[in-house]
């Protein structure tokens, strides 16, 4: 068979029944290692808790916040899976006018997924949002319903954005559609169906007369390679958590604003392993990771109104960061240059336990803010014990994991 006359639907379906059978296997390898109990008795805890809150919770508590924290991101943010390869943008450019079967493929899979985690989210929230609405609540299949029109609408407007020729027009875009959610949201849960329905309608009228008219490509080739490979390089880092992922790959980030602190250690050799993964860490995506947990957390502290919460949300994000940072370790298993050095590689563990020390110790100390802010001053126990239960964890544990690596 010609590449002319290439079934793309078919070549959906194969890339995608690869692409389960390997996912369906590290999901296995997570499930071996106890993380989907873990997850289960946390869900299990948290919904135990998230009753006994709301006993106590008052009618005019201001869950919209919540509401608007939770599922405005999950609404704006809209990749499209479309399991692309690099080859693709040379091989299949000739049948680019038949993609139609392929890229729908990816849109209804994409739509099917972030569909299911909104309503998760959605049912999540119900509780909260009748606790304190009451009667004037509106119906959750009315809700659930105007939130997947909503997702709809935010894929459609990804996919748009993919065509666009200049990057400007889709941060412009992006930017549009986190403004309007936010609203959409808040007018969701306060006001009318009526008055909900009608802003919606508006917002997609003036998304539509402002970016339709915009240069297109027929397929964003590489754009939607590149956002493909990212997708999948989160995958691969949640995966690596449980098993080797052997082709894992590492994104790297200037973020000259802060990496120029590695100019502050010593030029010496027993500092190189200090220096390589400082550099390995400010510069990869579990900097970003770290980024986006500790700006969560502080934002929850900072809303929840219960101090038992705060606390918890406040450890659960330095336990995050931890399982995360542990991977640090594996960062140059693969680097055949550090072989060829006469390194003392007696200090690679030590050096990496401290680096991650370090940026718990940082991460407590912005968490504290909010919650010193927000609870009595016997709160500042917290972060203290967490700062040295995090010297026992890098300083034993970790350390000895790193050896053994």
């Amino acid at each position: 068979m010609s590449l002319m006359e290439l079934d793309v639907q078919s070549l959906w379906k194969q890339r995608f029944e690869r692409y389960a059978r390997e996912t369906i296997g590290y999901w296995q390898y997570a499930a071996r290692s106890n993380f989907i109990g873990f997850l289960l008795f946390l869900i299990i805890v948290s919904s135990y808790y998230y009753a006994k809150t709301l006993q106590h919770l008052p009618t005019s508590y201001p869950y919209i916040w919540i509401t608007a924290l939770v599922l405005v991101p999950l609404l704006v943010w809209s990749p499209i899976r479309t399991l692309l390869k690099e080859p693709d943008r040379m091989f299949l450019l000739r049948v680019e006018l038949k993609m139609g079967a392929y890229f729908r493929g990816g849109f209804l899979y994409s739509l099917f997924m972030q569909s299911f985690f909104s309503f998760l989210a959605l049912t999540a929230l119900w509780p909260l949002y009748r606790h304190c609405a009451g009667d004037a609540s509106q119906p959750f299949l009315f809700v659930l319903g105007f939130l997947l029109i909503l997702k709809t609408a935010n894929l459609q407007a990804s996919w748009r954005e993919s065509q666009f020729v200049l990057t400007q027009a889709r941060v412009l875009s992006a930017s549009y559609r986190w403004i309007a959610v936010f609203v959409i949201i808040f007018l969701l849960f306060l006001h009318s169906p009526l008055e909900t329905l009608a802003a919606t309608f508006i917002f997609i009228c003036i998304w539509l007369a402002v970016f339709s008219q915009l240069t297109r490509y027929r397929v964003g080739w590489d754009y939607l390679i590149d956002r493909e490979k990212q997708h999948q390089g989160r995958l691969y880092t949640f995966f690596n958590w449980f098993i080797d992922v052997p082709h894992l790959s590492t994104r790297i980030r200037h973020r000259s604003w802060i990496s120029g602190i590695t100019k502050t250690l010593p030029f010496a050799s027993d500092s190189t392993y200090l220096y390589l993964y400082s550099k390995t860490l400010l510069r990869t995506e579990l900097f970003g990771m770290v980024e986006r947990i500790t700006l969560i957390g502080a934002l929850a502290i900072f809303v929840l109104s219960s101090d038992a919460a705060r606390t918890v949300v406040f450890l659960a994000a330095l336990l995050i960061t931890t399982v995360q940072l542990s991977s640090l370790g594996q960062a140059h298993r693969y680097t055949f240059w550090l072989e060829m050095y006469p390194l003392d590689k007696s200090l690679k563990p030590a050096s990496i336990a401290w680096i991650v020390w370090t940026t718990l110790f940082i991460q407590s100390l912005l968490l504290a803010i909010p919650l010193l802010i927000r609870t009595p001053w016997v709160y500042a126990l917290v972060p203290l014990v967490c700062i040295a239960l995090s010297s026992f964890i890098c300083g034993v544990i970790l350390r000895r994991k790193f050896v053994e690596e």
